[in-house]
């Protein structure tokens, strides 16, 4: 987003706008945005500052790194911004706003902190229901101890 120094109002601007999806894409395959970013934003200016206060959601879809099954991660962010404008008419807020997004996305992305993951023999969801994979290993394992 682009803010015009000289079109802001000396009582400050009130926007909303949304960004496409790719804007904020990583190129990771087990977190992406696949809806429009949204963001509300109050710009104030002094002399030779332009201030934006913003608040983001986003959301990814991400697939879980334990049991591979896909799920939503909101992201909500609340952020400010603060620009030297004593030589420039314009100020691109974009990559600011990229990298506060970034900053939250989950570095490996897990469905639920209880996930049990997938049986290492056979690759049944544990999270759905046991396998005998997974039932005789724990009664091994309780049985040498």
């Amino acid at each position: 987003m682009k803010i015009y120094v000289n079109r802001v109002p000396a009582e400050g601007l009130a926007i909303a706008t949304t960004y496409a999806p790719q804007v904020f894409d990583t190129g990771r395959d087990d977190a992406r945005p696949t809806v429009p970013i949204h963001m509300a934003a109050r710009i104030t200016t002094t002399e030779d500052e332009l201030f934006v206060q913003a608040s983001l959601r986003c959301v990814l879809a991400c697939t879980c790194a334990r049991c591979l099954v896909g799920f939503e991660h909101v992201i909500t962010k609340d952020c400010a911004f603060h620009y030297d404008v004593r030589a420039r008419v314009v100020v691109d807020v974009t990559d600011d706003i990229r990298q506060e997004i970034l900053l939250e996305y989950p570095m490996i992305p897990v469905c639920q902190a209880a996930c049990r993951g997938l049986c290492a023999h056979c690759g049944h969801n544990l999270n759905e229901s046991e396998c005998t994979h997974h039932v005789t290993r724990s009664e091994g394992a309780r049985g040498e101890s």
